[in-house]
């Protein structure tokens, strides 16, 4: 063996061993700080203004980018990363009638509430509340003939844990 291959075998064997020596990052979800104190816990968030002239209610979501939430996870749900479910028989819905449900009743344009299905935890040393977020539905707003919204209708449930 010549001096120049004795050089490269000691490079390899000092980069695995260095390599070894590193400590392995876990691919596991953070640990949840706090006491579990909703598990789960279900409501409904208005998302869009269904009167323009209601102020205090514009001045609530004028922070909010709902209609980006609501565009990005249709995105992701079309593409297959994030699972929908009926609403009424939690069945998982096939591409084809995820689309129809999205088409029909333009959710984009027409999502108004968003229900949130969450687990909650206390966290008592630090005095936080934190949430996780486990599914969500998107509601989108009913019209009578004269244009007056009348309620809001389920679409379809995503499940963000799976």
């Amino acid at each position: 063996m010549t001096p120049y291959t004795y050089k490269i075998t000691a490079l390899i064997l000092s980069g695995l061993f260095l390599f070894s020596c590193q400590s392995k990052v876990e691919n596991t979800p953070a640990k949840t700080e706090g006491e579990l104190i909703a598990d789960p816990i279900i409501y409904e968030v208005i998302v869009k203004a269904p009167n323009e002239d209601d102020e205090w209610l514009n001045e609530c979501l004028g922070n909010t980018k709902s209609s980006y939430l609501v565009k990005q996870v249709l995105k992701e749900v079309r593409a297959g990363n994030l699972n929908a479910y009926d609403y009424y028989d939690n069945r998982e819905l096939s591409v084809r009638e995820i689309e129809q449900i999205i088409n029909d009743n333009d959710l984009n344009g027409r999502t108004g509430k968003i229900q949130f299905e969450e687990n909650w935890y206390w966290d008592k040393e630090a005095l936080k509340l934190r949430k996780e977020v486990r599914k969500i539905m998107f509601g989108f707003e009913i019209f009578d003939a004269t244009g007056k919204l009348r309620g809001y209708k389920a679409s379809f449930v995503i499940d963000l844990e799976k």
